[in-house]
């Protein structure tokens, strides 16, 4: 076998590991996988239409990021969050917002401070229609841009992939607990973070991002 043949077919086995990630990823995120279920390769296999290996695989980095259990010999399962994993998650989401905008509060000018506090403001009209009741993947991901438009300009890759993997673990605990983002929740967090962003205050910030997520937290 040629070099070029045996590179094409590793990365056909990372392109297939890929996708499996992703398509069990979101199924467990969006509640098609159940918390608690148990996964069986078999099923996933004819499910995903792709070999044991990538779906061994994809299973793996699942685990890495939280989402699934294994015990070998015993289980794999869709985690089933409780209320300490999820606080945990929440601190952590917290903890890397706050150490992103040490590195771009300082340096953000005027026109990307605006972008930051009208993408804070744009989403109160969904807030408020869906206030009461268990968030959703869309409301989530709508949140996660507004709240997350100060961390998208931070350089750090580290800071970026880690905030990656905590705010997928937040999401499935958020829908896994059929969590509630109150209005005025929101409307207190859009208060504070404006008035942490005015002053490039990169603690105050992280408060403002810390309150927000507990308190969702606190309705599971």
């Amino acid at each position: 076998m040629s070099g070029v043949d045996l590179a094409s077919r590793v990365d056909d086995r990372r392109l297939l590991s890929e996708d499996a990630f992703r398509a069990l990823r979101d199924a467990v995120v969006d509640g098609t996988l159940e918390p608690g279920e148990h996964l069986h390769d078999g099923e996933l296999v004819t499910w995903l239409g792709v070999s044991r290996t990538p779906i061994r695989s994809a299973l793996d980095r699942l685990r890495g990021v939280g989402l699934v259990e294994l015990s070998a010999n015993r289980y794999t399962r869709v985690r089933d969050p409780d209320g300490s994993w999820l606080r945990g998650s929440a601190s952590v989401v917290a903890a890397l917002h706050r150490a992103a905008a040490v590195g771009v509060l300082p340096r953000l000018d005027g026109r990307s401070l605006d972008d930051v506090v009208s993408s804070v403001a744009a989403v109160r009209p969904l807030v408020r229609r869906a206030s009461g009741r268990p968030v959703t993947g869309a409301l989530l991901c709508c949140l996660g841009l507004a709240v997350g438009g100060l961390a998208a300009r931070s350089s750090s890759e580290v800071v970026a992939s880690a905030l990656d993997v905590a705010e997928l673990r937040l999401a499935h605990g958020l829908l896994s607990r059929r969590c509630v983002v109150e209005l005025r929740v929101w409307d207190d967090f859009a208060a504070s973070s404006v008035a942490a962003l005015v002053a490039r205050d990169a603690d105050a910030w992280g408060d403002a991002v810390s309150q927000l997520t507990r308190r969702v937290v606190a309705t599971a």
